[in-house]
């Protein structure tokens, strides 16, 4: 998951969401909204499923409605069905993805006009927009002091082989515009001294991060090793009070 950043200047988009993918591979945005009943559409193969389902009372292990809900859930109902309706639709040409978690609807699409005809399927309806930025800068870290370097990456937590070690030790110790961490440099120093491929060396570390002043210094190790590369951040000194 990655961080996510309100945005109040970009039309017809609510958030940022700072990645390294897209989501599902794939798709640059996400819409959400909150629909009590949805749940149940889990088993609904059509809106005509959907209805005679509320409409039995008996019960029906997984596919029954509790009682507490049956309400809500007819007051909801044609933006239900219209939701099932909508499913199904994009489900002939796949221009989206839908994920539904207990009353929330998460769908993911390259198409932000399809995205937006969610807004239709019924009175009341909120509907939240997500773009993912890749590769991108998070945002800015500030320090009391001017910072020794100006931008700063993080790696993420993958499992390894013995010889990404050795290879990043030796990128690193020949390129001398990359600074890594205290923690970076004393993971690799340890290495080098034992000579082993414990446990500790078989997953890169989420705490670990390279800082450097020219944006270009990096490419060469993203060429080489960008699956291992997350969080991207600026450094600048703390702004005085004014």
């Amino acid at each position: 998951m990655g961080l996510l950043k309100s945005v109040n200047n970009v039309p017809g988009i609510d958030f940022y969401e700072y990645r390294d993918t897209d989501y599902y591979n794939k798709f640059k945005y996400r819409a959400r909204f909150y629909l009590f009943g949805v749940r149940y559409t889990w088993y609904s193969k059509t809106s005509a499923d959907f209805i005679r389902r509320i409409n039995n009372t008996k019960k029906n292990g997984y596919l029954s409605i509790r009682k507490e809900d049956r309400a809500q859930i007819l007051s909801n109902i044609d933006t239900i069905t219209a939701f099932i309706d909508w499913r199904d639709s994009t489900k002939i040409d796949k221009t989206a993805s839908i994920r539904v978690e207990h009353n929330t609807v998460a769908v993911f699409s390259n198409d932000l006009e399809l995205l937006r005809t969610l807004e239709n399927l019924g009175p009341g309806l909120t509907v939240d927009y997500t773009e993912a930025k890749i590769g991108e800068f998070v945002g800015v870290k500030y320090f009391v002091k001017e910072p020794k370097h100006k931008y700063r990456v993080y790696f993420k937590s993958r499992m390894i082989e013995g010889k990404f070690v050795v290879q990043i030790r030796d990128l690193i110790s020949r390129t001398k515009e990359l600074h890594p961490s205290d923690s970076l440099k004393h993971w690799l120093h340890m290495y080098t001294v034992n000579h082993i491929f414990s446990w500790k060396y078989r997953y890169t570390n989420a705490n670990h991060f390279i800082e450097y002043d020219d944006e270009s210094t990096l490419s060469y190790l993203a060429l080489m090793h960008g699956e291992i590369l997350g969080k991207r951040y600026k450094l600048e000194k703390r702004p005085e009070p004014i």
